[in-house]
């Protein structure tokens, strides 16, 4: 009776899709390649060429670049019959693209009788993270600034920096060998994280031998740009800070000994006293998500949507973080993969639905701030066009120009009952070796609506050595692979968008996440919302089966404390986590409401480990 029960399922779903995998056989046909298949490519490497040329500059949001790319797509959807939801095909907000230096940026050192003061951007530099504020203090060197877990090295162990001004070395003791035992502290973000958590009011960073003595650009870590610690932040010059020093001492023979002792060295400077005052300013720029709607042909469906999405924005010159390149001069960032691949693909498919509708309504959104932490999206599904509710599905596409023997990887296979059985056999119909993974969240826009409760599926063919790199070239893009995938998608649209019932959600039971590069052992899971929330670090979701879910945090909670830590922003919440062991509970404070309804709530967490 149950092997009936199965070949009975099976075969209403082969039913079901039937069609869908006759259309893709037909596709496949030769007659159709040879001609038809030729002028799909030739316009794929066309739409790429453009989108990831040097006159777009790498379309960092908010740039003229990134408007270039905006009004291509929307001239597409405009010319391929892909109406604008309202009057106008963007929907715009804004990002901050940079930082400039305010009226007041000064330092000035006395000691005994002596005075004299640094020249901003010669001797030192404010950090994109610094609060703007004037401070006087003294001034102690405080090694590498490294606080570990299991407190065997500690270069804050028997210093009072309570108010006071630390010197701390960039990277860490082990910096050439990127697995030692320190290289999890070496970031700046940690630095400053630490020293705000020993009481310090400001830091100073110098860069150590391994490094070249050049200061930071000011637009440097705007990875969450706008966020701060609460402290006066600056990098100066290794000359600049020597004369703070007793005559005995140097920048280098402090450096060496730790190294060689693996030891602190730490200690206050007698008699210094600094005025550190930074000011700055930060660029805000609009940008826009570009919206276009394939209208449903049934009356009875084509109130549903489907959203089918790609970021088009990537990295500009690089000189906003995240970039992996490692050459001295800017140059720009193609992304061609990244995500030019995605967008065209997005592109395609809405000119295709547009000639032969679906029954139900097909929204194509390339959204912009992706690289920023998922902006555009995040931004969409806070004032989206059409009500989420109304929402079936959300595909997305994110580096899909890379595909290697034929191999696919798919996201969010798990976030509806109907996504297996669907994407096997389409897999098989297309010849594709599909990778599956059940979460429905992710590094990419699908994940915001995923948050919302929306079924997802992402496409993504896998990273390469170019990855966020100026050699993310159009050349590169495997443009056969890509046609192929576009069809695998069109056909996942073609089933979803005809099914006589919205598919069903399903919230995936997660476990702890695997192969993350982090500083921590313990697992919450909640899902960050990386854009700025002024109170601190609002959550775009919680996993299901997590501690987070178990202990009642819920998805828009603002956590402002974890433990004994308060959290301003991400990097707080991170450096939080690594205090903790599995097992350990901890009372996390959240908000939760908005105005005059929000609420401020203590839950209790019990961790678990990271497997």
């Amino acid at each position: 009776m149950k092997q009936t029960n199965r070949i009975c399922r099976g075969a209403g779903f082969f039913r079901s899709i039937f069609p869908v995998v006759m259309m893709v056989l037909i596709a496949a046909s030769p007659l159709w390649a040879r001609k038809d298949r030729a002028a799909v490519i030739h316009a794929l490497q066309s739409h790429i060429r453009y989108l990831a040329s040097d006159s777009l500059e790498g379309r960092g949001a908010g740039s003229e670049g990134n408007w270039k790319a905006a009004r291509y797509i929307a001239d597409f959807f405009r010319h391929n019959g892909v109406r604008p939801v309202e009057e106008s095909y963007f929907q715009e907000f804004e990002v901050i693209t940079g930082v400039e230096l305010g009226e007041k940026n000064r330092a000035v050192v006395r000691r005994g009788e002596e005075r004299w003061e640094w020249r901003v951007q010669e001797d030192f530099i404010p950090l994109s993270f610094s609060v703007d504020t004037a401070l006087t203090a003294g001034v102690v060197f405080a090694g590498y600034g490294i606080t570990n877990e299991d407190s065997t090295y500690d270069d804050y162990a028997g210093l009072n920096v309570e108010g006071k001004i630390v010197i701390v070395f960039r990277a860490s003791p082990d910096y050439e060998n990127p697995h030692g035992r320190f290289a999890e502290y070496a970031s700046l973000f940690y630095k400053v994280h630490n020293a705000r958590e020993h009481g310090a009011a400001g830091i100073i960073y110098v860069s150590p031998t391994d490094l070249q003595d050049e200061l930071i650009s000011l637009n440097r870590n705007l990875g969450a740009p706008g966020h701060t610690f609460g402290l006066v932040a600056v990098h100066a010059r290794r000359a600049t800070l020597e004369k703070l020093l007793p005559p005995e001492m140097s920048l280098d023979s402090l450096e060496r000994a730790i190294k060689k002792e693996l030891k602190p060295h730490s200690f206050e400077l007698s008699g210094v006293q600094m005025t550190l005052e930074t000011s700055l300013k930060f660029i805000r720029k609009p940008t826009a998500n570009v919206i276009g709607l394939v209208r449903g042909s049934d009356p009875a469906l084509a109130e549903e949507y489907i959203v089918v999405g790609a970021h088009f924005d990537h990295l500009g010159w690089g000189d906003r973080g995240g970039s992996r390149y490692t050459g001295s001069e800017p140059a720009i960032h193609h992304g061609a993969d990244d995500n030019a691949s995605g967008t065209t693909a997005m592109m395609t498919l809405a000119a295709r639905i547009a000639r032969n509708p679906l029954p139900r309504s097909v929204l194509f959104i390339g959204f912009s701030g992706e690289e920023m932490g998922l902006l555009g999206s995040a931004y969409y599904c806070e004032h989206p066009l059409i009500p989420l509710e109304n929402t079936v599905m959300m595909l997305n596409m994110d580096m899909v120009g890379r595909m290697q023997e034929n191999k696919l990887m798919v996201t969010g296979t798990g976030t509806s009952s109907h996504w297996e059985p669907l994407v096997d056999s389409l897999g098989e119909a297309f010849h594709l070796q599909i990778s599956k993974t059940a979460d429905g969240y992710g590094p990419t826009d699908h994940s915001s609506f995923y948050a919302r409760n929306i079924p997802v599926l992402n496409l993504f063919t896998g990273l390469h050595d170019d990855y966020h790199r100026p050699s993310d070239t159009w050349d590169k893009i495997n443009y056969e692979g890509m046609a192929t995938i576009i069809d695998f998608a069109g056909a996942i649209l073609q089933e979803v968008g005809r099914m006589p019932k919205r598919p069903d959600f399903v919230k995936v039971t997660s476990s702890a996440r695997q192969g993350e590069r982090t500083r921590f052992r313990v697992w919450v899971g909640t899902v960050p919302d990386y854009s700025d929330h002024p109170k601190g670090m609002r959550i775009t979701g919680v996993r299901e089966g997590s501690p987070a879910e178990k202990a009642g945090l819920q998805a828009g909670d603002v956590i402002v404390k974890f433990g004994d830590t308060e959290v301003k922003n991400i990097y707080d919440y991170t450096y939080a986590l690594g205090k903790y062991k599995p097992g350990d509970v901890v009372e996390v404070v959240v908000l939760r409401g908005e105005g005059d309804a929000e609420e401020r709530i203590t839950l209790k967490v019990t961790l678990e480990a990271r497997k």
